[in-house]
């Protein structure tokens, strides 16, 4: 293939840095479904920076899967129900955070998109399926007003 011209521009081209641990504003951008033969059911965030020029990064909301989360507690010897409980207060918190209203029995995806906050960043790191250490930007879901009375 010969030589593709990109322009000046090219050498201006530069990863965006990851924020330092801290306090934001951050926004919700963008959201997807994420499914691959039946055993993921996330909701994929995308969440943006308002003020600061740090690169975007993606939250995970893990919906309950009522089949494999029951026999994911069985494997792991926890009481029937753990798993898809946890799923949905880590989903509620989120809701709380981006003041994005729930009821007793769940929320709008729609509306999701544009909700705002200011809350808690980090960084954390995984292995990519390639096996490299890829370090990421991380939400940090502050405990639910009630979960904090009940724990004092």
């Amino acid at each position: 293939m010969p030589f593709i011209e990109m322009g000046e521009e090219f050498a201006k081209a530069k990863e965006t840095p990851l924020a330092p641990e801290g306090q934001y504003d951050i926004k919700v951008h963008a959201l997807a479904e994420e499914k691959v033969a039946g055993l993921k059911n996330n909701l994929l965030v995308d969440i943006r920076f308002e003020t600061e020029d740090y690169m975007q990064f993606r939250h995970w909301i893990a919906l309950p899967i009522p089949e494999k989360d029951a026999r994911n507690d069985q494997e792991k010897g926890n009481d029937p129900g753990t798993t898809a409980r946890t799923k949905m207060l880590f989903a509620k918190r989120f809701c709380y955070l981006f003041n994005i209203p729930y009821t007793d029995t769940g929320f709008n995806t729609d509306d999701f998109l544009g909700a705002r906050t200011r809350s808690g960043v980090t960084q954390g790191t995984f292995t990519a399926k390639d096996g490299s250490e890829v370090t990421v930007n991380r939400l940090i879901l502050p405990r639910l007003p009630d979960e904090i009375e009940a724990a004092a």
